[in-house]
């Protein structure tokens, strides 16, 4: 019988499987040309699905964050019925310098179901509403972005309050810019108002967009109150 399989068959066979080998070990830690690499929070925009205060927040022992990710879990009492679960590895931040003091600061999340995809823990006391950073576009579908890149779902009737008047959220938009405020329901979980810097604020230093603004009283009493009904 004659033989088809060879010495030389079986050495240019393990000679092309180490040319193959060769070429994986050089080439097989780079990307594909035309190919970006994945990266992390490569896109600061944040759909956010829930804000609420936190009653008490109980970490875990060695609670902390590496690489901008929870190390440990980390319970949120949001109130007598509701407790969200931030589970390890969880990317987030928290700015709310009172984290351990319970009924001072509010979270801010990007659900996926009952899964925290990501979260923020910022200042905001128990109360109907929390002051957040301006409103600086809007969005179809009944949603704004605000200066920090939060998009969060806007009520169909947004008030305006400022001393002088604007013709609509628009323009209100293009005249104060991130030096306004954003007011935030809880129970609707909507943007429901709009504030202009109140008289004799320096509007050359706007907002902080990286963190929330604590819950507090923007508009005077000489503050003229405008309403505007936004087409959902």
């Amino acid at each position: 019988m004659r033989q088809f399989f060879s010495p030389r068959f079986w050495l240019t066979l393990l000679a092309l499987g180490g040319l193959l080998l060769v070429l994986i070990t050089v080439f097989g830690g780079k990307s594909t040309p035309g190919i970006a690499p994945v990266q992390a929070d490569a896109d600061p925009e944040r759909t956010i699905d829930l804000i609420s205060w936190i009653y008490i927040a109980t970490p875990q022992e060695g609670f902390g964050f590496e690489r901008g990710a929870t190390t440990r879990d980390l319970a949120l009492q949001l109130d007598a019925t509701r407790t969200m679960v931030v589970k390890a590895g969880t990317p987030g931040e928290i700015t709310c310098p009172t984290f351990d003091v319970p009924g001072t600061c509010t979270v801010a999340a990007d659900l996926l179901g009952d899964a925290v995809l990501w979260f923020s823990i910022v200042p905001g006391p128990p109360g109907a509403t929390v002051v957040l950073p301006a409103v600086v576009e809007m969005i179809d579908g009944g949603f704004v972005r605000l200066a920090n890149d939060w998009i969060v779902r806007r009520a169909s009737t947004v008030e305006r309050s400022c001393v002088e008047d604007t013709s609509s959220l628009s323009d209100f938009i293009r005249t104060y810019g991130e030096n306004a405020t954003s007011t935030f329901n809880f129970e609707t979980q909507k943007i429901v108002k709009v504030s202009c810097p109140r008289e004799g604020t320096d509007t050359t230093d706007p907002i902080s967009s990286s963190t929330v603004v604590p819950s507090s009283v923007i508009v005077g009493t000489e503050t003229e109150t405008v309403t505007e009904t936004v087409a959902p």
